[in-house]
């Protein structure tokens, strides 16, 4: 994608604006995006001990963390705390400790980026579902009683960063990716049209596919 479809996203995003005094209520209502409706989230890392000690066990079992560690910037001997992890229901149906996403600082274990891994027990064994090099933002409630999951990935596009805001679901056995809802650069951004969203999705899962952020 790149040069030409961040200049095009630039210019579909903002040329519109001039428009919006035009469009009636019921066509404002259908330009509302699937973020609109996310419960946002937000972690810090900055605490030292978790609100369920079943966090620390699960982070145990999967020999994730150490017990060699020398403080909050000892990136790699991370300690079983959330000043490195963090970990989330994402199902009514599971308890946590049966399935659970983990959500990795950035710089642990000499990695640069956030990242989150989803597990579930199979045979009484964590298994890994889904990985992605992104940060959680925020979960939507579905019918289904497991959580949408909006993902925020970061690319370069020359030398600026820019940020997709991308919705998945679960399809019973794993989280596959939706749509991108929100594109960001320094500057400029926002929600994706709903006339652009099918175009610039698959776009934005090239992209995210091509930088090896979905493992």
């Amino acid at each position: 994608m790149k040069y030409f479809l961040v200049t095009f996203l630039v210019f579909s995003l903002f040329a519109c604006s001039s428009d919006t005094e035009q469009e009636s209520n019921e066509e404002t209502i259908t330009q509302k995006t699937d973020a609109e409706t996310v419960k946002n989230v937000e972690v810090l890392f900055d605490k030292n001990t978790f609100d369920n000690p079943v966090k620390e066990q699960l982070l145990k079992e999967l020999k994730i963390c150490s017990d060699k560690n020398q403080g909050p910037e000892d990136y790699m001997h991370p300690s079983c705390t959330p000043l490195f992890f963090e970990l989330f229901p994402f199902s009514e149906k599971i308890a946590i400790e049966n399935g659970f996403i983990l959500l990795i600082k950035a710089k642990t274990n000499d990695f640069p980026l956030r990242r989150i891994l989803v597990f579930m027990r199979e045979r009484g064994e964590l298994v890994k579902v889904n990985g992605f090099i992104a940060n959680l933002i925020g979960v939507k409630k579905t019918a289904s009683q497991f959580d949408d999951l909006m993902l925020r990935f970061v690319d370069k596009d020359q030398g600026e960063d820019v940020f997709y805001n991308c919705l998945f679901s679960w399809d019973g056995t794993t989280y596959k990716y939706k749509s991108v809802e929100v594109i960001e650069g320094a500057n400029w951004g926002g929600p994706v049209k709903a006339e652009l969203k099918d175009s610039i999705s698959k776009e934005v899962f090239k992209d995210i596919m091509g930088n090896k952020m979905i493992f």
